[in-house]
């Protein structure tokens, strides 16, 4: 239990800090900046009591906006997903599944991890983004900064998690 934890609060650490350092200062094209820390409330496993998933997102979120600036949308969106990634994750992964299931690719197939992954960024892309705006006005520039952020987000993510299942195996 205490050494599951420690793994995942240096894995959070990690992209953390490849978030504020490398992704933060990255902007294609003008628009939006790839997004990883909602990784670290993706792959929460899934035994994990609410609290505790609300609990990482949080805390991943405040560390994150501390580093980025940005007041609060971080801890929003990322609490947000993780109060949504226990029951999506229970719906999505296989009926046969063991009860500490760790979401990867090797764990849930690829298409299930898939649609788990891409649905919960796609829900935090939405709500950061909409916080970060807090208006329509820009809502076509909006619309393109979640767009190539989710874009280069779910690829990162797919190419990380490649790697670490390559690694587990």
């Amino acid at each position: 239990m205490i050494i599951s934890t420690l793994k995942r609060m240096a894995w959070a650490l990690l992209l953390l800090i490849v978030q504020v350092l490398v992704f933060d200062q990255m902007h294609p094209w003008g628009y939006g900046a790839p997004l990883l820390c909602p990784l670290i409330v993706i792959t929460l496993p899934m035994g994990i009591s609410r609290s505790e998933a609300l609990l990482w997102g949080f805390c991943t979120g405040f560390v994150a906006d501390i580093f980025a600036g940005t007041s609060g949308i971080s801890s929003a969106a990322l609490t947000f997903i993780a109060f949504i990634q226990p029951p999506l994750l229970e719906l999505t992964a296989p009926r046969d599944s063991d009860e500490e299931l760790h979401p990867s690719f090797s764990t849930m197939g690829r298409w299930n991890y898939f649609r788990f992954m891409a649905l919960l960024l796609l829900l935090h892309h939405i709500i950061y983004f909409a916080l970060e705006s807090f208006s329509y006005y820009l809502l076509t520039d909006t619309l393109i900064s979640m767009t190539v952020s989710y874009l280069a987000s779910l690829l990162l993510i797919v190419l990380i998690e490649h790697l670490r299942n390559n690694n587990e195996g």
